[in-house]
């Protein structure tokens, strides 16, 4: 190779080399900041304040319901339900904060409950009919399969509900208690929330969780990631089945018949946190440093999947074993995969590592 030859690889080498170390420039803390404390304001905080909204129409239907159990206080409480269970489908990406504390996640919603437990300690409750598992003190050490959404759903959804309702008061009363308890539940994570919102409005911080704004992102991203293995796992594999034989039994709130609804309000959701929230959010992040094509990608598949979901026919249970519905739900569970994938390059791109993935080794 001539000198010449030689001075110009050197010198496309230097250049290729200077090119990929600025090409993506690094997110500067004030960016992350930005984008936690928007999220955080418009996301999070404005879902758990709607949670607690409907919880607390579930506690007034469900205390209707046992003053003057008809057809039109049943249909009321089964409505409210619906929107409770609506109010945290957009919220259950949240895994951290204050939701975790006394496992209130899994108090509201335990699930999936593969060895049937709430059904099976549910209805010794309501058999012994004890009046002490009436008292909210009862729920502080129940056991987290009875004092949740599930367990009302049993109650409400149930054959001949009004019926049974009718027949045995102290089913509506336990049906009470439990709105009761959620009630507590979801009002004092929305309290906690205006205290915690607090660890993401700094830069840095010597004594709170995070030590940066950048670390404070790892937990709102992780809420953005992994949630989507959950739903192509359990909410759509799972039922389908390994074998050709699908099992409505185990959708997600198949008694309710809303597994499907329950999907799209978790995609709307995170799709939302990607480019919904209006101040700051990931996509015009990841496009401030010049990942314009990942960022149309990601939004493109978000639009994508929340179509196919509304081609689906409702209730999902009773067409799972639709040849043309078992196949729209392997093509959506294959279009999760790959947004999953696309958000996970975002992160390492972003240089933002999630770290440990709790359903890691599941």
């Amino acid at each position: 190779m001539s000198l010449k030859h030689l001075i110009k690889s050197i010198l496309l080498a230097y250049m290729l080399l200077t090119y990929s170390s600025v090409a993506i420039a690094e997110v500067n803390p004030e960016q992350w900041l930005k984008l936690n404390q928007a999220v955080i304001n418009d996301h999070v905080l404005p879902n758990y304040l709607k949670l607690a909204k409907q919880s607390a129409e579930l506690k007034t239907s469900s205390t209707q319901l046992c003053q003057a159990p008809n057809s039109v206080t049943l249909e009321q409480t089964q409505t409210s339900f619906i929107n409770m269970l609506n109010a945290w489908q957009r919220i259950q990406h949240v895994q951290f904060g204050p939701i975790e504390l006394l496992m209130r996640s899994y108090t509201i919603q335990f699930w999936p409950d593969k060895k049937n437990l709430t059904s099976k300690q549910l209805n010794l409750l309501l058999t012994e009919a004890n009046p002490a598992t009436l008292a909210p003190e009862f729920f502080n050490t129940a056991s987290i399969a009875v004092k949740g959404l599930p367990a009302i759903e049993r109650i409400i959804f149930t054959d001949e509900p009004l019926k049974t309702l009718q027949e045995n008061p102290f089913h509506c009363q336990f049906l009470q208690a439990i709105s009761g308890h959620l009630l507590t539940q979801t009002e004092n994570t929305l309290a906690e929330w205006q205290t915690y919102k607090q660890e993401f409005e700094y830069l840095s911080s010597e004594e709170g969780n995070y030590e940066s704004a950048q670390e404070a992102s790892i937990d709102l991203m992780k809420a953005q990631v992994e949630p989507l293995e959950i739903i192509r796992d359990l909410k759509i594999l799972r039922p389908l089945g390994k074998t050709a034989k699908a099992k409505p039994r185990r959708l997600e709130n198949w008694r309710s018949k809303n597994a499907l609804q329950n999907m799209q309000h978790n995609i709307q959701a995170l799709h939302h946190m990607y480019s919904g929230v209006t101040a700051y959010n990931l996509s015009l992040l990841m496009r401030e440093q010049g990942e314009v094509g990942l960022a149309d990608d990601i939004e493109t598949q978000f639009k994508s999947i929340e179509t196919g979901l509304s081609k689906l026919p409702s209730p999902l249970s009773k067409h799972l074993q639709e040849a043309s519905v078992h196949k729209q739900l392997l093509h959506i569970s294959e279009q999760i995969s790959q947004l999953h994938s696309n958000l996970e390059k975002s992160m390492n791109m972003l240089e933002l590592q999630l770290g440990f993935n709790s359903r890691d080794g599941d």
